[in-house]
Parts: C-alpha cells; structure tokens; sequence
C-alpha cells in the first residue's frame, strides 16, 4: 500500500482566494493553444467552486483509478480541515502535529516535525510525500504503484507556483531559472516548469537526491533507516528536501526516475524565511551527518554562523537559534509506538 503524507499548516480563511483568484483567470484563458489541454480541463475542474484550500488535492485523490494507498493528512489546526476530508470517500486519517518548540514563537514552518508526524500513523511500505494546493490526473497512484513493482522510486516533473496577474495580462515571457527549470508567463499566468530531465526516455534516471517535497516517493524502510525528516531544519524553510534526498541517497540502493506525469500546484504564501539558512551552516561547519536530526552545532560554531549571516544577509531573526531546544526522535520507536500525533479523524474508524 501507498502512504501519502501531506504535511498542513495552513487556514483556509487565509489561502483560499489563491484558488479562486487563480480559477477566474484560467477560465479567460480557456482556449489558449500554449497550455496543454491536460492542464487546462484539470485546472478548471479541480479548482471550480473550491470552498477548501484541501480540495483540489482530495478532489484528485477520490478520482484515482489506483485506490491501494491511504492519505495521513498532518495539522497544527485540524478542526480548521476536518469537515472537508470527512466528506471525501478516501481512506484517510487526520492527526494533529506533534510538539514543537516553533509552535508557540510565532508563524514559523514546522514542516519536519509535521511530516514526521504523518509518518508516525502511515502503514505502507512506499511513501508518497505530496504538497498541499496541488492537483494532477488520475493515473498518479498506479504509475507509482507500477514503478514500486519495478523497485524503482518516482519524483513528479511538475508546474509549481502557478498564479494570476491581471497587470501582466499583455506580458508573455520565458524566463530560465536553472538547470531545466524555467518560468512562463502568458497573459497573467504565471507558472514554474520543472522538467527534471532533458530525455525523451518514457521514465528517464534521475539522480537519487532528487526526492522534491512537492511530489516523491520513498519506502518506509529508507526513511526509518535516515530517522525521517531532520526536525533541526524547522523554523526556516529551506533545504529540507534537499537534505533528506542527500541522506537517502547516501544508503539506498533504489534508483529514481521521472515521472510522465505532471504534479501541478498554486502559488502558496511562504512562511518567514530569513530566520537562519541552515543549508549554509552546515556547509560553513561541513556537516555532512547520515542520521537526521543527530547534529546540533556547538557555540562557537554558532558564534560563527552569525558573524557569517550578519556579514552576509543582515540581523538574524532574534529565535534563529531555538533549534536547539528541539530534541531529538527516535523515529522508529514513535512509529511503533505511534504516541505523537493525535488522531483526529479516521475513515476506518467512522
């Protein structure tokens, strides 16, 4: 079976006009030849009449013609999706996130200790790590299905940060942004294009660190064998993906392929990013640890990191050093023991 974790913060009175405002401007551009018509049947029929930030994700999910998977659905603020999952026919289960030293600071992104929360009530041999606010087809499951029987692990090629700009209405521009990454805008669409390879192969090798947050696959022994997310990483968004593709790929021997299918996804409204860059830290003190969540830096170390970040960027965020109150999980026995997270919603148990 496949687990899907999809780690949540958010508050459906605060993101849900993205959806909205993103639908209106897609039915304008209704018969534009530029956009695949994939993309546009899916955007317009996953994104109509959404009173959830959750529902093109579930609405894409109920359609699967794959159903061997279960979704554990992670939220600091469960009551806020609760009537949403409940009404979807998905096997499911709804937990609140687990502790943590950010909750109570301020709107920082907790997105480690919420993904291990997921995980700690999944079941399945193969995980599929999926954001919120995406949308995709209805072939996703069994093409990850196909390519677990295969022994192989899939990351999705994807169009992220989709979004509508009525004052770029007369703009069309194509913009590179990296190695087979680039962004387009076409009369207020505004998307960015992850293409993950240039091959023409029907699921060409990637490189094993290649396991993006918005759409990959794992099996549960590989993320127990690294301890999951590294939980140090939380209060700054960034490079968590990376750092978990770069220990997974340290000790499996599964090799990672593109995806045919796209994973599509709106803009989202980040958290606070300035409050440390902890993918610089380590690379200023060469951490370079298999086991998450196992290295803390001393103060001389951090002493350091300052002296870099206010040389560099500017006044750390007065919190940048509250990591290390963070304390180190034993995945393994939580996911046993399954004593972090309360289950709020179970559709087994309904």
């Amino acid at each position: 079976m496949i687990s899907i974790l999809l780690p949540t913060n958010r508050i459906n009175k605060n993101i849900l006009c993205k959806i909205t405002h993103l639908y209106n401007g897609l039915e304008t551009l209704r018969n534009e030849k530029i956009f695949t018509k994939e993309f546009i049947d899916l955007s317009l029929s996953r994104l109509a009449n959404t009173k959830h930030y959750l529902e093109p994700t579930l609405r894409s999910l109920e359609k699967q013609k794959f159903r061997d998977f279960e979704l554990i659905i992670s939220h600091r603020y469960p009551e806020d999706v609760r009537g949403i999952v409940e009404s979807y026919n998905i096997r499911l289960k709804l937990v609140e996130e687990k502790p943590s030293v950010w909750h109570k600071l301020g709107n920082y992104g907790t997105l480690n200790n919420n993904i291990n929360t997921a995980f700690i009530h999944s079941s399945g041999d193969l995980l599929w790590r999926l954001d919120d606010m995406t949308y995709f087809n209805n072939d996703i499951t069994r093409e990850i299905n196909d390519l677990w029987k295969r022994n192989l692990y899939m990351t999705s090629k994807a169009i992220r940060c989709i979004d509508y700009f009525p004052d770029l209405k007369n703009k069309i521009k194509r913009e590179q942004l990296g190695f087979n990454k680039f962004r387009i805008i076409f009369k207020g669409i505004s998307g960015e294009v992850k293409n993950l390879t240039f091959s023409n192969e029907e699921y060409p090798r990637i490189p094993k660190y290649m396991v993006w947050g918005y759409s990959s696959t794992i099996s549960r022994d590989d993320f127990l064998r690294v301890n999951g997310q590294d939980e140090l990483y939380d209060g700054a968004v960034c490079g968590t993906d990376m750092d978990l593709g770069r220990r997974i790929a340290a000790i499996s021997s599964i090799s990672r392929v593109a995806s045919k299918n796209y994973i599509y996804e709106v803009n989202d409204i980040p958290y606070k990013h300035n409050i440390r860059d902890d993918v610089i830290m380590r690379k200023i003190f060469k951490v370079n640890n298999i086991k998450g969540n196992a290295w803390k830096p001393n103060q001389e170390q951090m002493k350091a990191y300052e002296k870099w970040h206010k040389e560099n960027i500017g006044e750390l965020d007065s919190n940048w050093n509250k990591f290390m109150d963070v304390p180190f999980i034993d995945l393994e026995t939580e996911y046993k023991l399954k004593r972090l997270g309360r289950v709020i919603y179970d559709s087994n148990n309904s």
